[in-house]
């Protein structure tokens, strides 16, 4: 009698998903309170804690419920950096380790690794798939990760789909990792109102350093995750650490119309500094950083650190020639000797 107990409950606990109706999405009450949720405005991505406080009460709420656990950890995921990521993992390895038998919990510590240690959660997926066959949620993670980009594997792909979507026929799967969000257009609408009449010069520093700030966030948004290459992954940091440079430009321009000459130099000599430590290869922004600061001593009339500048770049196309560097260099070289660079000009220049 008591082996048929526990044969009972192992049976229980092993098939406890078997895709009944209604198993494959949430009971239509906690629909709606995801609805309401996901529904809230995001006035700012980058307030973690406003964005995920709607998914957090309703994971205290329904603390048993496993779709509210996903979009729980989805939240986590949209708006969170590395701290927070690193907390949910703990959080639901910390469940997982409490509740052993619980076969919901082993899967949603699965589905937390992913995007940050995806192939640890493949292994993980596979060994709740091997313990229950029918648990419909674990072939749906398994096949949005084969789907992605730097996982993708089509046969494998296609298996778990087809398992998914005969255990829940008319569920959908959802493309990983999600959209990026645009880099900021606040600092390309700065620059275009600089040179304007009577625009307030401080608000578009403000705006620029906002558009910055705005764009760390988002690289907060690939740099943690294995969703994307190590190549996109330097991309991103590389077209982040150019568009510093044009807000420091910004800047530098809009502090010499202000008449605080203090603050252009200061960050003039910041820029230098930040300069000077790039390497002098052909693949860094070395090149290009230093026909920017040659723009800027040009419009100030400081024609010897212009041409200072233009030297140095002409140095390292001596060491890596470039016909189209020469060219770009050549027409800056003409602008800065004739003296015609003036700054508003000089907005509309690559440099």
């Amino acid at each position: 009698m008591c082996y048929r107990i526990i044969l009972i409950a192992l049976i229980t606990s092993v098939t406890a998903w078997c895709a009944p109706p209604g198993g494959c999405g949430p009971a239509s009450q906690v629909q709606t309170e995801l609805q309401k949720a996901a529904a809230i405005p995001v006035k700012d991505p980058t307030d973690f804690d406003h964005n995920v406080a709607p998914f957090l009460a309703l994971h205290a709420r329904y603390p048993k419920d496993l779709f509210v656990h996903e979009r729980y950890q989805d939240a986590v995921n949209q708006y969170g950096i590395e701290g927070h990521l690193r907390a949910l993992t703990n959080e639901y390895q910390d469940l997982s380790s409490k509740n052993p038998d619980d076969l919901m919990y082993r899967y949603l510590y699965a589905r937390s690794l992913m995007g940050r240690g995806t192939a640890s959660a493949i292994q993980s997926l596979g060994e709740v798939v091997a313990a229950n066959p029918n648990f419909a949620p674990a072939h749906r993670s398994l096949a949005e990760i084969y789907a992605s980009d730097n996982f993708h594997n089509a046969r494998k792909e296609k298996v778990e789909r087809e398992k998914f979507l005969a255990l829940c026929p008319t569920s959908a799967l959802t493309k990983r990792p999600s959209p990026l969000p645009d880099l900021s257009p606040l600092l390309e609408r700065a620059e275009r109102l600089y040179g304007m009449n009577s625009v307030n010069l401080q608000e578009l520093i403000d705006m620029a350093l906002r558009a910055i700030h705005d764009d760390e966030w988002r690289l907060q948004r690939i740099r943690p995750f294995d969703w994307y290459s190590a190549d996109y992954k330097r991309q991103s940091m590389r077209e982040l650490q150019a568009r510093y440079w044009r807000v420091w430009s910004l800047q530098v321009r809009c502090y010499r119309k202000m008449g605080q000459y203090q603050k252009v130099d200061d960050l003039l000599a910041s820029m230098e500094q930040r300069a000077n430590a790039l390497p002098k290869t052909p693949n860094s922004s070395y090149f290009d950083v230093m026909g920017r600061l040659a723009t800027l001593y040009a419009e100030a009339k400081q024609q010897e650190k212009a041409i200072q500048k233009l030297d140095e770049m002409q140095q390292l196309l001596a060491q890596y020639p470039d016909p189209g560097r020469a060219a770009t260099l050549d027409h800056l070289r003409k602008q800065v000797l004739s003296g015609i660079l003036g700054s508003e000009a000089a907005m509309k220049s690559p440099h």
